[in-house]
């Protein structure tokens, strides 16, 4: 391995960091009364129909334009979805269970003929949906909480109708669907921010029976809902940290000194999804003017890693590691990498980046980097099972 001399110049003193706070999501028993959600969907669909139009002066003369090669255009206002109606029934109980909605839709239109409005009104379009649902026995209609979250309404145009009820408008509707079945119940709890599963269950032919009359409160839908959250969590800062960094692998790799600058919060609130981090490189050997050597000028070995997608977080005694892809940008230039990146709290705080290239080679070894670490188990429901077995 090459041992590249170091230049040393002046420092400026920066501020003592305090590291970052962990966001806890620990599972806590709490007795509380709320509804219970035993199901929530969200989805989207469209609609295409044809209706008439209801004035019949209007109905005339939009004929007449269209006879005469006249150009006829609608125009359909934006729907608040506030005004969409919505009434959902049970039709069978069960889990999962059949439900089904209709949803009243009402587009304001207005027809124009070679630019000029002619004629305003309102069509109410009427869909259904069926869809599989956590329906136990004890919910009702009641328990369901449906709603319009967005309203897209289009037309493509007059259409010629038969006599006599004449030109037929179509109109085009996408609605966004926001569905939940609640109980009121009187629960202890473990509870963390849950999340809406996709529309997924395709509607059977034959019913689905379950008999749940000796319940107290109907029961939860088991795998559907909620989902996992993570094993633990840690924090990580370090702010231009002394670093001897190997670059490549094998005997051409180069062992450079440098500066490292991390900021990590990974699995905050004990959800993957509240993770992000960056790292930047500053080689500390190359001086204002790059020093020749015997093959070249020496080059500066500086860069950022931005990761673009955090893909597992594994965990073990007092640290974890989280890998995924990223890009580094190195003189300028992207170039995606996979990553290792692993923060510990024992027997010293501090934090190991490695990059390997698609050929998993690895290209960038941070070593061993002292940092401010906070590190949380999270308490799962599994664990919690865990202990009732014990």
């Amino acid at each position: 391995m090459k041992k590249r001399k170091q230049f040393r110049g002046s420092q400026t003193p920066t501020p003592s960091p305090s590291p970052i706070p962990l966001d806890t999501n620990d599972l806590a028993p709490e007795c509380i009364r709320v509804d219970k959600v035993y199901d929530w969907v969200f989805f989207a669909n469209k609609y295409e129909n044809k209706n008439f139009i209801p004035d019949e002066a209007c109905r005339a003369a939009v004929s007449a334009a269209l006879a005469a090669g006249q150009r006829v255009e609608v125009q359909t206002a934006p729907v608040n979805p506030a005004d969409v109606s919505v009434s959902g029934s049970i039709i069978e109980n069960g889990n999962p269970g059949k439900v089904l909605i209709v949803w009243t839709v009402p587009v304001d239109v207005t027809i124009l003929i070679n630019g000029v409005a002619e004629c305003s009104f309102t069509v109410r379009t009427q869909f259904t949906d069926e869809i599989m649902l956590c329906v136990p026995v004890g919910i009702t209609n009641d328990n369901l909480n449906i709603r319009a979250t967005q309203v897209i309404a289009t037309s493509g145009g007059v259409l010629m109708g038969p006599d006599p009820f004449g030109p037929m408008i179509p109109l085009k509707v996408v609605l966004c669907k926001d569905v939940q079945v609640e109980y009121p119940v009187k629960l202890e709890v473990l509870a963390k921010f849950c999340f809406p599963r996709p529309n997924n269950i395709p509607v059977p032919e034959e019913r689905l029976q379950c008999d749940l009359s000796l319940l107290e409160f109907p029961r939860q839908c088991p795998g559907l809902f909620p989902v996992a959250n993570c094993e633990c969590q840690a924090t990580a800062l370090a702010r231009n940290e002394d670093t001897i960094a190997t670059f490549g692998s094998g005997g051409t790799a180069d062992e450079v000194t440098g500066l490292s600058t991390l900021r990590a919060e990974i699995c905050q609130e004990c959800s993957l999804a509240d993770s992000t981090w960056s790292y930047s490189f500053t080689d500390t050997e190359v001086g204002p003017t790059p020093a020749p050597t015997a093959t070249g000028f020496q080059p500066d070995f500086s860069f950022t890693f931005d990761p673009s997608s955090i893909d597992r977080v594994t965990c073990g005694d007092d640290a974890l590691t989280a890998v995924g892809e990223g890009i580094r940008y190195f003189d300028g230039a992207p170039e995606q990498l996979f990553y290792e990146l692993q923060i510990f709290d024992a027997p010293t705080e501090g934090f190991r980046l490695i990059l390997r290239n698609t050929a998993n080679v690895v290209i960038f070894d941070s070593g061993v980097v002292d940092a401010l670490v906070e590190f949380g188990e999270c308490e799962t429901f599994a664990d919690l099972l865990g202990d009732l077995d014990d």
